[in-house]
């Protein structure tokens, strides 16, 4: 029930590799996962962690209380299929799974239940329904709140219509018919129409900024007027949408003459810009590059990295910090990224933390690497003993000092 308290679940030990400390903060049988890890799960003040737990059988919403290690409910959804169904597992059940969002105003963090937007207060468990969603819609992506807090935006479908595209590619994927490489854009994202909407947090009113022929996800907040999203239409990248006037921009495309034909696939906003990944997709030789985009002037840096497999870019809200969630056929790791004194040179590379998750097998399951508010700690997912994802940290003040 929502503001019943568990006891800490907290343990330390020193990486016998690195001599990094390591806090793990959670060891239910269970998985447990921070929010989506493009926008913030810790409070503005620092204290609280707000994550998923899966403990109860359902998935909910927790507060971790990073000085005690105890741990409060924030959630009590009881949703069929809330599995974040595009990246993830489907078939859960409890409130929809990495689709959360914490205000930095309120310190409410909303969440989607059935056909209601709700709210809970992460200090004192006070809940309320914030909306309803339209009737019909159904909540796919990642969410956001305006940095002055007073919208939260969400991205969402045609619920029948998006449950019979899934039902029709988990059978097609069954019977060997449907080929993520082949098959995911054209066939399953361009069948799909969306719509990017945000929600007045004064008023609880609704209103759409913008509606596709096709599937997108993720939604961040530039600053309080323009949204980012991902991905254009028929391959991966970052487009805006200015709130006003609906005007669409793609940044920064792979056909952009400085791209080396990279796509963006994640990105994360910074204070110094918008940090991101770009891949070069199909590409003879795969090639992974770090870069940071300027939203104000257009203008991009980027590294290669000299990895092969697949990357996440960390988030450091302040971005001086450069680090990775790396993964590859033999290792997962987290690395802390610098640039080399020939700016022609690929980038240097440094574990932090070799991890016991295989590859990137599911969202629950990834890295997904963010900094603690005062820049000490690394937080990040990986497995325990019984293959469980946990939420642990691991110091990093001698790398962001």
């Amino acid at each position: 029930m929502i503001g019943d308290i568990f006891a800490p679940e907290l343990r330390r030990f020193t990486d016998p590799v690195t001599g990094r400390l390591i806090t793990q903060f959670t060891s239910s049988a269970a998985n447990n996962y921070p929010l989506y890890y493009f926008a913030a799960s810790l409070t503005r003040d620092g204290r609280y962690l707000v994550f998923h737990s899966e403990r109860s059988g359902f998935v909910q919403l927790y507060r971790l209380d990073l000085a005690t290690g105890e741990i409060g409910q924030l959630s009590d959804g009881r949703t069929d299929d809330s599995g974040w169904a595009i990246w993830c597992e489907w078939h859960l059940r409890g409130i929809f799974s990495h689709l959360s969002a914490l205000s930095p105003q309120t310190g409410e963090v909303y969440y989607f239940q059935d056909d209601e937007i709700r709210a809970t207060q992460v200090e004192t468990f006070a809940n309320r329904r914030v909306a309803m969603m339209p009737e019909g819609r159904m909540s796919i992506g990642q969410t956001d709140f305006s940095p002055d807090g007073s919208l939260f935006a969400f991205i969402h479908v045609d619920r029948d219509l998006y449950v019979s595209r899934l039902k029709e590619r988990e059978a097609l994927t069954a019977m060997g018919q449907f080929n993520w490489a082949r098959d995911h854009h054209d066939r399953f994202r361009n069948s799909i129409p969306t719509t990017l909407s945000v929600l007045d947090v004064a008023s609880g009113t609704i209103r759409d900024v913008t509606t596709t022929d096709f599937h997108f996800h993720h939604v961040l907040f530039v600053d309080d007027t323009t949204l980012l999203l991902n991905h254009p239409k028929g391959c991966a990248g970052m487009w805006t949408v200015e709130l006003e006037t609906g005007k669409v921009e793609h940044l920064r495309p792979g056909s952009d003459s400085e791209a080396h034909g990279a796509e963006v696939n994640h990105q994360v906003i910074t204070r110094c810009g918008i940090a991101y990944e770009a891949v070069t997709y199909g590409a003879e030789k795969h090639a992974t590059y770090l870069g940071l985009y300027d939203p104000r002037t257009g203008a991009f840096s980027e590294g290669l990295l000299p990895l092969e497999g697949y990357v996440h870019t960390g988030f450091d809200p302040a971005g001086r910090f450069e680090f990775v969630e790396h993964a590859a056929a033999d290792r997962h790791e987290l690395l802390a990224v610098s640039h080399p004194a020939d700016p022609a040179a690929p980038l240097d590379v440094q574990v932090i933390r070799t991890l016991r998750s295989p590859d990137h097998d599911q969202q629950r399951h990834h890295a997904h690497p963010f900094l603690s508010r005062d820049r000490t700690q690394m937080f990040f997912t990986d497995w325990d003993d019984a293959g469980f994802g946990q939420i642990f940290a691991v110091g990093v003040g001698d790398l962001t000092a």
